[in-house]
């Protein structure tokens, strides 16, 4: 609203100034009413507007309130959501964590069984090689490339086999942990994690508008590009629990490959010692048959040499009992050679005293030549004598070896019910066992 200024020169009726003091500035009336309804308008307007501000504050406070709180609740159930998935995956994780970890126990269980039953292939192949060591004292014509030998060095052979064949299970055991022990180790760090997410998960959970503590962080709110998608959240705990479940199917195939190896190598062996201990005794028992024989021919040899001495005594003693006879008649042609004259008669008695001599002469001559049959006979008998003797000691040093030595030492080896843990045992008692050697 315009207005005008009163002065001394000029007034607003032209009527002149008088002599008191008025303001500089003066307002009509009309001003004064225009102000006044300009205040009343202005405020009305400013009230209608300040009115509808209002209005419209709160309809955004409540709609702002609204909002807040439908946004707080969906996340308060996707917060629930996400930890109910996190307690699903964990116990998913935890659970495939607890079968490896037992998986884990079962084939270290298996591959020290392995190591046991490697173990206890050292004391038969001891056995076995030391049995061939002594029998290499067998001397002369024992000294023979038998069925004992044949099935010692297969018995040699096959333990050195089944101690490789072991060794290899047990490299593979070894592997195959070492690949258990990697999912494990996943398996517990995704654990961790989980456990951690759960608990910060779990805290958001727990706050509310009205709790204390809390402050404003700004640069929490933003969304790591680098982070992890749901998708890959559950694909990396997938991939963890696919992976340690393919890890404990071969390690399940690598326990039952070992109990398999354990017990046919048992069996093998086993079976080899049985076919060793078989040929010792048929061996042992060809020996003392053969020994037996021997004894019998050196004893029927020693009576013969007996008989033959007294042969050759007899025959000594024949001969010696010509000499009287033929002194006699050798006297009496003697002395009848000096009858006289035609006394000296080639009568009967004369032709009997040289038929006589001539008789005589024959059967010394024959005696003799028998003496000299007999004594060759002795010595030859002397000679196979001393022969059977030493067979027999050769065959005793070849009983004493296989029987004494070899025997007894397989009899260390106890054979136990199929324990992987233990297939041989070695005891110096065998009364009290069942041995392998029957």
């Amino acid at each position: 609203i315009p207005s005008t200024k009163y002065s001394p020169e000029n007034t607003r009726y032209g009527m002149p100034q008088t002599g008191v003091a008025l303001p500089a500035t003066r307002y009509t009336t009309h001003e004064w009413s225009g102000s006044n309804a300009n205040q009343y308008l202005t405020s009305s307007t400013e009230r209608t507007s300040s009115q509808n501000l209002r209005n419209e504050s709160e309809r955004l406070r409540c709609e702002a309130a609204d909002k807040t709180r439908r946004t707080q609740n969906d996340i308060n159930v996707k917060l629930q959501d996400r930890i109910d998935n996190i307690v699903y995956w964990k116990t998913e994780v935890d659970r495939q964590l607890q079968k490896t970890d037992q998986e884990i126990s079962n084939l270290m269980a298996s591959k020290k069984q392995l190591e046991q039953a490697h173990v206890a292939t050292q004391l038969p192949h001891e056995v076995a090689t030391t049995c061939l060591k002594h029998r290499e004292g067998r001397l002369s014509i024992d000294l023979v490339h038998d069925d004992v030998e044949v099935q010692l060095l297969k018995e040699v052979e096959m333990i050195e086999n089944v101690q490789a064949l072991l060794q290899q299970r047990i490299l593979e055991s070894d592997s195959q942990l070492s690949e258990l022990r990697h999912c494990k180790s996943n398996l517990e760090a995704d654990l961790r994690d989980k456990c951690t997410s759960y608990g910060l998960d779990s805290r958001c959970a727990g706050l509310n508008n009205g709790a204390l503590g809390m402050s404003i962080h700004n640069d929490a709110v933003k969304i790591d590009p680098k982070s992890a998608t749901p998708a890959s959240y559950e694909a990396f705990s997938h991939d963890n629990i696919t992976n340690a479940e393919k890890q404990r199917v071969s390690s399940c195939r690598q326990r039952e490959l070992n109990e398999h190896t354990m017990h046919q190598t048992s069996n093998d062996l086993h079976k080899q010692a049985e076919n060793v201990n078989e040929s010792f005794r048929i061996r042992i028992q060809e020996m003392i048959i053969a020994k037996t024989n021997l004894e019998e021919n050196l004893n029927q040899t020693i009576l013969e040499i007996g008989s033959m001495n007294e042969n050759i005594a007899a025959l000594k003693e024949a001969i010696r009992l010509k000499d009287s006879p033929m002194r006699v008649a050798h006297m009496r042609l003697n002395t009848r050679a000096y009858r006289p004259n035609i006394e000296l008669v080639r009568d009967p008695v004369q032709y009997g005293l040289v038929e006589e001599v001539a008789q005589i002469s024959d059967s010394i001559e024959a005696l003799s030549a028998k003496l000299n049959e007999s004594n060759c006979k002795l010595r030859n008998l002397e000679g196979n004598k001393k022969a059977l003797e030493e067979d027999i000691a050769v065959k005793t040093n070849s009983l004493n070896i296989d029987q004494s030595q070899c025997l007894r030492l397989r009899k260390t080896l106890v054979w136990r019910s199929f324990r992987p843990a233990n297939m041989f045992g070695a005891s110096t008692v065998t009364h009290n066992k069942v041995p392998l050697v029957m």
